[in-house]
């Protein structure tokens, strides 16, 4: 993966995770940082079981996920797969929260898990696409 990009996921702390609702429209919505991730191939986002979020992904697993450095112009928007991956046990997860997160205090908390089919990386007046290969 190109540096630049790492850095930019790795530094962003805000993500837009968009799902598509049952009406064929998307749903977009402002997540934390990844609980974990494998560079761009996937990501683990914690959100609301109860949530339209997760309902989408439930009815359909087409999704894209985006970040952004407004100061350097760069992006990058990543489409793929979701699922929604229920928690064994909260305690666990709890350390790997943040402040913002665990104040949310969702009744059913789940992890939305984002495979990444393809990447759109957009610096310096400049796109690069990238089909990525299976794992």
């Amino acid at each position: 993966m190109d540096k630049n990009m790492e850095t930019l996921l790795a530094n962003a702390d805000t993500f837009t995770l968009i799902t598509i609702d049952n009406r064929g429209f998307p749903n977009a919505i402002a997540v934390s940082p990844p609980l974990e991730r494998n560079g761009f191939y996937y990501f683990k986002f914690y959100i609301n079981g109860d949530g339209r979020t997760a309902e989408n992904i439930r009815h359909n697993r087409t999704g894209s996920l985006f970040c952004f450095d407004k100061d350097k112009h760069e992006s990058i928007a990543l489409k793929g797969y979701l699922f929604v991956e229920e928690l064994v046990e909260y305690k666990k997860l709890a350390a790997q929260l943040n402040e913002f997160q665990k104040d949310l205090n969702y009744e059913h908390p789940v992890i939305a898990v984002f495979e990444t089919l393809s990447v759109k990386h957009y610096e310096n007046m400049h796109g690069e696409f990238l089909d990525v290969p299976e794992q």
